[in-house]
């Protein structure tokens, strides 16, 4: 929809008992120490939260776009974007990758491997398969130079 000359439309339904259900997950995958990290994906969709998580960790990693984008007949703008609620970037360590999908199953909460971690160092990127690949280093770069850019 266009209103007053910008896009907008109603935003998603938030379910809140879906968001605490989704949390509890979280806790308890955390508890059984299943996974590496979390992040949700509320503010800047998976692209923010991708770019965060390199960043913070100095790792590199790959991911694809192809199941989200069918799953969910969107784009890969959609895909990377979107800031519905709800939905978290989890690292599983490989050898928990099973347990943890099976938590969710049982759970039934939607999951998908969309990636894997991939480099450190000097040599970490990030890349999103058939859209672009990117340094850390430069969007570390990137992220700590806004401010200082504006405010001095």
């Amino acid at each position: 929809n266009t209103i007053h000359n910008h896009l907008g439309g109603r935003p998603p339904v938030c379910d809140l008992q879906r968001e605490m259900d989704l949390a509890s997950l979280i806790q308890g995958a955390n508890v059984e120490s299943l996974i590496g990290s979390a992040h949700d994906l509320s503010d800047g969709g998976l692209a923010q939260a991708l770019a965060e998580c390199v960043v913070r960790f100095g790792i590199g990693a790959r991911v694809w776009l192809n199941e989200i984008c069918e799953r969910d007949a969107v784009d890969a703008t959609n895909a990377l974007f979107s800031e519905s609620t709800g939905r978290v970037l989890v690292s599983v360590p490989r050898e928990d990758d099973v347990k943890f999908l099976g938590l969710c199953e049982a759970r039934e909460f939607p999951v998908l491997r969309i990636g894997v971690t991939d480099g450190s160092g000097a040599d970490a990127r990030l890349e999103i398969q058939d859209q672009f690949t990117v340094s850390v280093a430069d969007i570390r770069e990137a992220s700590n130079a806004t401010l200082p850019k504006y405010f001095g």
